[in-house]
């Protein structure tokens, strides 16, 4: 008896306290705000204090959440998947598969909205294997002896959709089969393939090194892909401006620089090499708000039109207003056609009224 009670007490003995992991979540919006001004300013200190004191909350947020957008849903449905995973693998249970159960449903049925209007094109069919693998791991937990519901949703259902999605994605497929794009084929075809293979668990000895292999991978690959795009997020407006060397003289110089701030006398200027600038208003002759350079696609496989790297957010949102390039944010003086009359006027030059 005494042996059977202390096995007992062995078997129910309490999981070690990780609660204070989460204590640890609102400090990583913060780090990564932190980072973002550090990385800016060149790490030198003194811009640093200069960007927090100028430098909007508001806009470093709004950076962190739009990051958010698509790690969140790819969080909530990993860890929906690899909880019940293990539990109907092992028979056991550890920290992700208790963390799972608190995810109620309708936030995965949120976090599966939010990836669809949120994650590009090419990342869609893994939304997809995600949500069937967490549907057919929830059925098989919650009706275990229903072999009607556990066929349907583990087998038909999977199989039904990834044909569908093949058919639909045919096009970019044949794209990416003509143009050698490995990648992009893959992140296509593998998802709707391998979906009917995620809805049921995997054989008990390989489960621990499956499931927490990517675990800490996910938990690994997150923060440092989140913290890469809030790097390289703008945050102050991109300005070209054209400043001269004595008040209201003609234009000497072309500067292109983010402004921190503005005032009555002084306009502050931080140059794409790190360095702050101070100019005098009365030097000032036109600015410009320059667009920020957009990244280059890496493939121009699209579907219907719609590029493989947009998200369906941007492709239905209305286009940007297309303007002509302007000479100053290229660094080079301001041509007639880019002052407009009152900005030629305020320059002072006759040749560009």
């Amino acid at each position: 008896m005494a042996a059977e009670a202390g096995e007992t007490g062995r078997v129910r003995a309490p999981q070690r306290n990780q609660e204070w992991v989460l204590t640890l979540l609102p400090a990583f919006p913060l780090v990564l705000l932190v980072m973002r001004l550090w990385y800016a300013s060149r790490q030198d200190t003194q811009t640093l204090l200069l960007l927090v004191q100028y430098v909007s909350p508001l806009g470093l947020l709004t950076t962190v959440l739009l990051t958010l957008v698509w790690v969140l849903p790819a969080v909530v449905l990993a860890g929906r998947v690899l909880g019940p995973l293990y539990r109907l693998s092992t028979r056991r249970s550890f920290w992700v598969a208790r963390a799972a159960d608190r995810v109620p449903d309708w936030v995965v049925a949120v976090a599966v909205g939010v990836g669809l209007l949120g994650w590009q094109l090419r990342f869609l069919p893994t939304l997809l294997m995600l949500t069937l693998a967490v549907a057919g791991l929830t059925v098989r937990e919650r009706r275990p002896l229903d072999r009607t519901w556990i066929r349907a949703v583990c087998l038909v259902v999977p199989v039904v959709s990834g044909v569908l999605v093949l058919l639909l994605l045919r096009p970019a497929i044949m794209q990416a089969l003509a143009q050698r794009d490995v990648a992009t084929l893959i992140l296509l075809t593998a998802p709707p393939v391998l979906a009917p293979l995620v809805t049921g668990p995997v054989p008990a000895p390989a489960a621990p090194l499956v499931v927490h292999g990517l675990t800490w991978t996910l938990a690994v690959l997150f923060p440092l892909v989140a913290g890469v795009v809030v790097l390289r997020s703008p945050i102050l407006p991109l300005t070209a401006m054209e400043i001269a060397t004595k008040p209201n003289g003609k234009a000497e110089q072309v500067t292109i620089g983010y402004v921190i701030a503005s005032d009555d006398r002084l306009v502050t200027i931080l140059e794409r090499s790190g360095a702050v600038r101070f100019v005098r208003n009365d030097l000032l002759v036109s600015q410009v708000l320059c667009p920020e350079p957009g990244g280059v696609p890496h493939t121009t496989v699209d579907l219907y039109q719609w590029n493989v790297e947009r998200s369906a957010l941007s492709w239905l949102a209305p286009a940007p207003v297309a303007i002509p390039p302007d000479s100053r944010c290229e660094g080079r003086p301001a041509s007639p056609y880019d002052l407009t009359p009152d900005e030629a006027a305020i320059s002072g030059d006759p040749g560009r009224e």
